[in-house]
């Protein structure tokens, strides 16, 4: 077992490594280095106290096990500096430590509690293992601090999205976790004098890297997938040519002499390096390719989930700095004169700029091979000045590109290769394209919302005057007719009428622009419908129309707001009134329900009227879209929002029938829990 955990160490100090080596400058990869490293030292001093209480004869693992212990209590300390990383803004890792002294206090009067007697006696051996005072103070004061990291932890996993979730959950929660168990373990084993139980403890660390490597591989924590994968599979590589030079020399020793068989061994071997290079690369997925198709995916559900072109932009610098391992990232748009992104402008006026359109790209490197010409000093002044490491066109050939791509130097300070700059001059094309229809899309949107303020000024004009003009001219002529029985009836009557027609005008605006927030719960949905319909029975009477009701649906079990539905129902009811008033007689409008054969529940509304046309459905549940002359078409609006919110649907289905019908489909309701 002490061989494995040896092994374990040695594999938590190479994650540690990479991770800082991808990026040596952020504050969370160099407290996962830190963090490596004394969990590296923890897992060793734990192999020391293993062998030498195996050892013949037996040393005394004593001074082993307190340098353990001692170890292990910074774990919380770094823990609390990962939680504070995260949170932190860049630039603020000074004052982040110096914040965390409170724990690194602690961490350090628990370690030096370690190497007292009052922790380990020195008369402890694994046959008679004694504990002091110390060491229940320690295992009591690591708990405390453990359980209060992973309520926080799991406070702010609540609270946060994203990466920095992902981070939080494996960096902080995860890791307080698995030292608390490990804790317990141990504490377990100790006093139920179980020294198996003890020994399992470096299992939780082993497992906690183990997620780690994980969520570098899947989640992308610390922005080094490729890295890591990169080493794994350098590492298989080195493997699997080892294991064949051992092999090949085993089997030419059988038929050759020394040191012939083994010189063949590893010439054969060698010359199928390349090959096997290619292949492990393939496995892991490393190819340009792969690449390639990654940043793609990631950059088209970039473009699916931010409408603005301005966030777009930011989200693409972020992840071309990330990706590309470049101290920033930039994009320079064409405005005129200069191509400008923040503080950073390329002149189209500068020699450097003819230069760069011709090549399609420049790094410092390529800049220094070639001859000393005015457009190349130049262009090589203006990578200088910003400490770029790349700039790339696009369209790539173009004397009058859309868009500059510039990469900042690399956080290691390495070179971008031809085979990086292909893939970037690659991406700049394809954010260019995502980019120049995002915008299309926006001012599509903004041209639309022009068109419907046009249209929200011309209903309100039109809706609010006829009741204004009603009510100015009763204003008028009330200190001359006053005394008139019959005007003042009228007057009672119109008034309030007219005023509650702007009210209802009013309503539907605010519903439309600012809905309510719905109390979901399961209901009956027959139960709401019968209430409506009897509700719209007088109704109904007064508009000379037969108001039916069939309820076939034998599960009628939704989740909803039942107010909300009520309201749906009304609206709908109240169209398909009005929508019969041109019928001098047979007005008919029928409620129904049904189950579709997946479960959920159908409701349908009808009418005998004179239909929809097919050239209006479309956009029939727009805002300000209308088939009557009157009203400002906003009812079938504010309803398809409601059912939205209910991930209900609402659709007007082709009918051979007469008349018009809204179909609604209610999905099957989440099970009791």
């Amino acid at each position: 077992m002490s061989s494995l955990i040896f092994i374990a160490a040695l594999l938590t100090l190479a994650i540690g490594a990479s991770v800082l080596w991808i990026n040596s400058r952020r504050f969370t990869n160099q407290v996962f280095a830190l963090a490596s490293l004394t969990s590296a030292a923890w897992l060793l001093f734990f192999v020391f106290a293993l062998r030498a209480g195996e050892s013949t004869p037996v040393i005394n693992p004593v001074p082993w096990l307190r340098a353990t212990s001692a170890a292990g209590a910074f774990f919380p300390w770094i823990i609390w500096l990962f939680m504070q990383s995260i949170l932190t803004a860049e630039g603020q890792a000074k004052a982040a430590l110096r914040r965390s002294w409170p724990w690194f206090l602690i961490g350090a009067v628990l370690a030096v509690l370690c190497f007292t007697e009052l922790f380990i006696p020195s008369t402890s051996t694994p046959e008679n293992p004694r504990r002091g005072v110390g060491y229940l103070i320690y295992t009591i004061v690591s708990v405390g601090l453990y359980a209060f990291l992973v309520i926080q932890s799991y406070r702010l996993l609540r609270r946060e999205q994203g990466v920095r979730r992902i981070e939080l959950q494996f960096l902080t929660f995860n890791s307080a976790l698995s030292c608390l168990l490990a804790i317990a373990i141990n504490a377990g084993g100790t006093y139920l004098n179980l020294r198996f139980l003890s020994r399992l403890s470096p299992i939780t660390v082993v497992t906690f890297y183990a997620l780690t490597a994980w969520a570098v591989t899947v989640h992308r924590i610390f922005d080094a997938r490729q890295v890591f994968l990169s080493v794994v599979q350098r590492l298989v590589l080195v493997t699997i040519l080892c294991s064949g030079i051992f092999g090949g020399w085993w089997l030419f020793g059988l038929i050759l002499l020394p040191p012939v068989d083994l010189i063949l061994s590893i010439a054969v071997c060698s010359s199928l390096a390349f090959l096997l290079e290619r292949k492990t690369r393939e496995w892991f997925r490393l190819g340009p390719e792969h690449n390639i198709a990654a940043i793609r995916r990631t950059m088209t559900d970039l473009a699916r989930s931010e409408p603005n072109p301005d966030q777009l932009v930011t989200a693409f610098e972020n992840l071309l700095r990330t990706w590309g391992q470049a101290s920033y990232a930039r994009l320079l748009f064409d405005s005129g004169e200069v191509y400008a992104a923040g503080d950073l402008e390329f002149s189209k006026e500068r020699p450097a700029h003819a230069s760069l359109c011709r090549t399609g790209w420049t790094t410092p490197e390529s800049l220094q091979r070639q001859r000393a010409e005015p457009g190349l000093v130049d262009l090589r002044h203006f990578l200088t000045e910003f400490d770029l490491g790349l700039a790339v066109t696009a369209p790539r050939g173009s004397t009058t590109p859309s868009l500059v791509l510039v990469l900042g130097t690399k956080v290691n300070h390495r070179p971008f290769t031809y085979p990086e700059v292909q893939q970037v001059q690659e991406i700049a094309e394809f954010m260019d394209n995502i980019l120049a229809r995002s915008r299309l899309t926006m001012q599509a949107r903004q041209s639309e919302q022009l068109a419907t303020i046009g249209l929200l000024g011309a209903s309100l004009a039109h809706e609010i005057r006829n009741p204004l003009v009603s009510i100015k001219t009763f204003a008028h002529l009330l200190p001359t007719r006053f005394d008139d029985p019959e005007f003042r009836r009228r007057f009672n009557v119109l008034i309030p009428a007219e005023v509650d027609r702007i009210d209802s005008l009013t309503q539907q605006l605010l519903d439309l622009s600012n809905p309510r927030r719905h109390q979901m719960e399961r209901i009956a949905l027959h139960a709401v419908a019968r209430e409506t319909v009897e509700l719209m029975l007088t109704r109904a009477a007064e508009a000379r129309v037969s108001l039916t009701s069939t309820y076939n649906a034998a599960t009628d079990t939704i989740w909803a707001d039942a107010s909300a539905i009520r309201q749906v129902l009304i609206n709908l009811l109240i169209n398909a009134f009005q929508a019969l008033e041109s019928q001098e007689t047979d007005r008919r409008v029928d409620l129904r329900t049904r189950n579709s054969p997946n479960g959920s529940v159908i409701l349908e509304i009808s009418d005998n009227g004179p239909g929809i046309p097919l050239d209006q459905r479309a956009r029939l549940f727009h805002p300000f879209v209308s088939t009557k002359t009157k009203g400002m078409g906003l009812g079938l609006a504010v309803c398809a929002d409601i059912l939205h919110e209910h991930k209900a649907t609402i659709i007007v289905p082709d009918n051979e029938r007469p008349g018009a019908t809204f179909r609604i489909t209610f999905p099957c309701p989440p099970p009791l829990s």
